[in-house]
């Protein structure tokens, strides 16, 4: 089973760490790539940023990367395409994908394994820095989204408050019927995390989003949006917040997967979860809102193949106190 990610640039300056033969005009797509003589797979996407891809008319941007994923399947034999960055959103959550004619293969988003390291990490944070869940109150922005909404089902339970926080009240109020087993939730269309302990960015928003006003003391971030929603800049301005990546997992050695501008050694769970699809050689699309049975059972293979959370990140650099990442900013 041959395999791509399709993405894009997060700013304007990552052209310059990407290979200039991988450059190819309006697309970027590095060659097939073998995995552990196993699987080939390759690292592609659009020549726009986050920002751009954004700005532009919603048919617009879905041409483009249809097309894309057409010549990826032409001219590679590429038969599982796995949407990376905003290409989930712009796509609704790739069910808009699977419907093109043009494109024959399967599809996968690779949020489930996102959204299971997201919980993995939060709870990681929080024993680290000896804080009990049931203690606290957690916000979740972006709760509806693909990534948001498999969260906030796992761990809202855990947890003694939640705000659930969305740009449309109505689908906040079809989230919070799911979840009306636990009582303390709230629901708004405002960035309301003054409050909370713990927040969990899984937003399709271009640009940071977080200010230092959003923040509580000592706040825990859990960062999983692609561009991050919480900037080095605030970070800096804020050493008492203990901010964590959340879509990182450890690249196995003897995988030569390396994709330009992440972290050596790491991989985006969501990535990780498409590589592992393909050397499961397993058809299907998994697209839109996640099966928590299938997000078991990529936790599963993350420990068959070692794509796991060994340890905690911030901006890609290992952390293991709150003293390392004051000691950053400061």
């Amino acid at each position: 089973m041959n395999f791509a990610t399709l993405g894009h640039l997060m700013y304007s300056d990552d052209i310059n760490v990407i290979p200039k033969g991988w450059i190819h005009g309006k697309w970027i797509y590095s060659p097939q790539i073998n995995l552990n003589n196993m699987v080939k797979g390759q690292i592609t996407g659009l020549n726009i940023t986050a920002k751009q891809l954004m700005g532009q008319p919603l048919d617009e941007v879905r041409k483009k990367i249809l097309e894309l994923a057409v010549f990826l399947q032409d001219n590679f034999d590429v038969d599982l395409i796995q949407l990376g960055g905003l290409t989930t959103s712009v796509t609704s959550g790739g069910e808009w994908f699977i419907e093109q004619e043009e494109y024959h293969g399967f599809v996968n988003h690779g949020d489930s394994y996102t959204a299971a390291t997201t919980c993995n990490i939060t709870i990681k944070a929080l024993k680290l820095l000896k804080k009990e869940p049931l203690d606290l109150t957690i916000a979740i922005v972006g709760a509806y989204g693909v990534i948001g909404e498999a969260v906030s089902k796992i761990l809202v339970p855990r947890f003694k408050h939640s705000i659930l926080i969305g740009r449309k009240e109505h689908k906040l109020q079809e989230l919070k019927e799911k979840l009306k087993e636990n009582n303390s939730i709230e629901t708004t269309t405002k960035l309301k995390t003054k409050t909370a302990d713990v927040i969990i960015t899984a937003t399709n928003h271009p640009t940071s989003l977080l200010s230092s006003s959003h923040l509580k003391k000592d706040a825990v971030v859990v960062d999983v949006s692609q561009p991050p929603n919480l900037s080095y800049e605030v970070c800096r301005s804020r050493p008492d917040v203990f901010r964590v990546d959340g879509g990182f997992v450890t690249l196995p050695k003897g995988y030569n997967f390396q994709i330009p501008g992440v972290p050596k050694g790491k991989i985006f769970a969501c990535v990780a979860e498409i590589v592992m699809q393909a050397l499961e050689n397993e058809p299907g699309s998994h697209i839109g809102s996640i099966d928590l049975k299938y997000l078991r059972r990529t936790e599963e293979w993350g420990k068959k193949y070692g794509f796991i959370l060994d340890e905690l990140t911030n901006f890609g650099e290992p952390i293991k106190s709150l003293q390392e990442i004051v000691g950053k900013y400061g």
